[in-house]
């Protein structure tokens, strides 16, 4: 049975994050089978999410990440992986995590979660709901405007309870500016107002090439 407080977090998140009913019921079912506590992790076994596509030697990017989008600033451009992730200890987690948020925040200003894809497990519900979300906007020729996203705090956390694969967790506050779904036409399909103080866990297993989420939901 639904947590009824987590399905009051989750109707708070797809109101301002406008995801799609389809995508919200990876992130619902995800909730339901985890025993760590909290909407979007999974105690299940870790299966890399991340596509084959690799950065190229002239590139820092993979090379299905969208360059730009609809809902970029001018001559803004990807966010790069971090160096100071390129460790195994809690500060090189916290920045991996600074940029996997980023990564999400790429997503919305490209209606295309590629980035973000490479970065997370299978059994992390919630960024696969947000992601299948991205996709769904897409593939109905819908794109997003607003939405972006802002880290104003990160810090470590305990892993306890969460029970997915991991070696370290962060804590970030998370502000995002008003945000709408456009039709082709520049229709308003769906809105949201901005929204400060949002709070998310994320939970990461250090791998031989990069950090991977293994765990993603909101908290108090």
């Amino acid at each position: 049975m639904i947590d009824t407080r987590q399905g009051a977090r989750i109707a708070t998140w797809r109101r301002w994050f406008l995801v799609p009913a389809a995508a919200l019921v990876a992130v619902v079912v995800a909730g339901c089978s985890s025993s760590g506590g909290g909407s979007g992790g999974s105690g299940a076994a870790t299966v890399p999410r991340a596509p084959t596509a690799m950065a190229s030697v002239s590139s820092p990017y993979p090379s299905d990440v969208p360059l730009t989008g609809r809902n970029t600033m001018p001559g803004e451009k990807p966010p790069v992986y971090p160096e100071a992730a390129r460790a195994d200890t809690q500060a090189n987690a916290n920045a991996f995590a600074e940029f996997f948020i980023q990564t999400w925040d790429w997503a919305y200003a490209t209606t295309n979660p590629s980035y973000m894809n490479h970065y997370y497990v299978e059994s992390c519900g919630l960024c696969q709901g947000l992601a299948d979300g991205i996709d769904k906007t897409a593939a109905e020729g819908y794109w997003y405007t607003g939405g972006r996203l802002q880290i104003t705090a990160v810090v470590g956390s305990p892993i306890a309870p969460v029970t997915a694969p991991a070696d370290y967790c962060s804590i970030l506050t998370v502000s995002g500016t008003a945000q709408a779904v456009l039709s082709g036409d520049n229709a308003t399909v769906t809105s949201a107002p901005a929204k400060d103080g949002l709070r998310w866990k994320l939970c990461m297993k250090n791998t031989a090439s990069d950090w991977t989420v293994t765990y993603f939901a909101g908290v108090q």
